[in-house]
């Protein structure tokens, strides 16, 4: 009897301890189902239950220890996402970089999917320092070490970027040439074209530019080329005005003194370019009948005149002789002028 008793408590004991065990399966068996479907907290509950069933279960205490380091980890990132949307980009990447280092020694599907979603948050990171990073930017040498960063990053977000630091290259770049265009200075514009087509090879619109440029620079050349052969003729016409016309007579008066003397009175005007001294005027004087009288040199006061400046001279005719009829109808003719140019 005592034996049977025995034999049936072993019996129940061997069912209890079955039982158990597939309970603790079951727990553990549901906690990694949770666990690759993202629920870890559930999860967790799940492997502790396990272990609470099966005290000696080194696998449900394994997954526990994974699936706690992945909710750190999550955790983690959703501190580095937090920094990263207060511009803390230095802060974000040490966080990312930490939960990277947790998650090391860790593989299979759960860490598969977190060492995705580290990726991604680096990705992230990267691309919204970049982003943050082109703004304010006022030149294309301030874009270009941004541009280089986002090129490096073989990825879609960070080439989009990419993209956007060309365009604003690009305006930067055409706002440049309109600049220097506004004084001619063509070969800066020509310049600033290349800097920007060393990025943009084949963007049109610096293509266009550029032609458009040089066009400019040939008609401006062109039209140089034309104002200074106008002014050359300009230059020799005044030159030769200067030599030959500089003195103009304005006014000439001829009266009879009660002496019966001749005097004359007149004025000129310079119209040379340059200041004209020692002004001489030789005239004539004709009698009655046309015929000449007398002729001399006098000279203009002051003795330096400059453009547009007026001059005044005198002299008298003496000895007319007390027998000369009609000397109010004797008049003076100014032959020329002479005069030196400064």
């Amino acid at each position: 009897m005592i034996f049977l008793f025995l034999g049936s408590g072993l019996t129940g004991y061997y069912l209890y301890e079955e039982s158990v065990t597939k309970a603790a399966i079951r727990s553990f068996e549901q906690g990694e189902k949770l666990a690759i479907e993202g629920d870890l907290k559930a999860a967790l509950q799940k492997f502790e239950e396990a272990k609470q069933k099966r005290s000696r279960f080194p696998a449900a205490e394994t997954n526990e220890n994974m699936v706690s380091t992945a909710m750190k980890v999550n955790d983690t990132l959703s501190k580095a996402n937090k920094a990263r949307r207060n511009d803390n980009f230095t802060e974000a990447m040490e966080l990312v970089n930490n939960a990277e280092q947790s998650s090391a020694p860790y593989n299979g599907p759960l860490f598969t999917t977190i060492q995705e979603e580290i990726v991604s948050a680096r990705t992230t990171v990267m691309v919204s320092e970049l982003k943050f990073d082109m703004k304010g930017k006022e030149s294309i040498d301030d874009l270009k070490p941004v541009l280089t960063r986002a090129e490096t990053l073989q990825v879609d977000e960070a080439q989009e970027v990419a993209g956007q630091i060309r365009n604003q290259i690009v305006d930067f770049s055409i706002n440049e040439v309109n600049n220097y265009l506004k004084d001619n200075h063509f070969s800066k514009a020509l310049d600033s074209v290349e800097e920007g087509l060393q990025i943009n090879k084949e963007n049109e619109k610096l293509l266009n530019l550029k032609t458009v440029i040089e066009k400019r620079r040939t008609a401006f050349e062109e039209e140089q080329q034309k104002r200074i052969e106008h002014a050359m003729v300009a230059a020799a016409k005044e030159e030769e005005m200067n030599q030959t016309s500089a003195i103009e007579l304005i006014d000439l008066e001829t009266t009879v003194t009660d002496y019966n003397e001749l005097k004359v009175t007149g004025s000129v005007k310079s119209k040379a370019t340059v200041p004209v001294n020692s002004i001489g005027a030789s005239y004539r004087v004709l009698d009655a009948d046309g015929k000449q009288f007398d002729k001399g040199e006098v000279y203009i006061n002051p003795d330096e005149l400059y453009p547009d400046d007026t001059g005044k001279f005198d002299f008298m005719i003496y000895d007319v002789g007390k027998d000369e009829k009609n000397l109010d109808q004797f008049t003076v003719e100014v032959d020329h002028f002479t005069w030196y140019l400064n």
